[in-house]
């Protein structure tokens, strides 16, 4: 999305109105780009959409740093990913620029929830989110071979309890 001082939008509603709908359950999540004609250094478009972004703790950066980093997040990825038991083993790859990346791995499975998390057999902290309803583990994503565990939470039954008819047949015979 791209503000500019020359379209007639409105500072800081127009980045206010981005950001938290970015921010809040909707996640419109984008990149938000201003063009802005300096003439001179106070430009109040532009320091109304910094003020904003800084107020929310929403990074500024400029349009070369985002260019390296997407290049990186777009050089990025995920691999041999395979599913054994209760386990998700994967390796992420990261690519060049790609500073501060987090991964996002479902949170529940078919087998129950997440249960711990680990890279080359050591723990992985991580943080839970529910984006757009659906919950994720967050984590750094450090280069790596990685191991998902879920828990099995189907309810377990020690022995088959007895039958109405098999009940009845031992109270006949006592």
């Amino acid at each position: 999305t791209q503000m500019t001082d020359e379209s007639g939008q409105s500072y800081p509603m127009t980045a206010d109105s981005l950001l938290e709908r970015a921010l809040d359950a909707r996640g419109y999540y984008g990149v938000f780009t201003a063009n802005m004609h300096f003439d001179n250094r106070n430009h109040p478009g532009s320091n109304a959409i910094v003020a904003a972004a800084q107020a929310r703790g929403v990074p500024v950066v400029s349009a070369k740093q985002m260019l390296a980093w997407l290049d990186g997040r777009n050089g990025s990825s995920f691999g041999e990913v395979r599913w054994s038991a209760n386990a998700l083993s994967f390796s992420i790859a990261v690519g060049a620029g790609a500073r501060n990346l987090r991964a996002l791995l479902p949170f529940h499975s078919a087998v129950g929830p997440l249960a711990g998390l680990t890279r080359a057999g050591s723990p992985v902290p991580y943080t839970t989110e529910t984006i757009k309803g659906i919950a994720y583990a967050i984590f750094p994503a450090t280069p790596g071979r990685y191991v998902a565990t879920y828990t099995d939470t189907a309810p377990r039954v020690a022995s088959r309890p007895p039958s109405a008819s098999s009940a009845a047949t031992r109270r006949r015979s006592s």
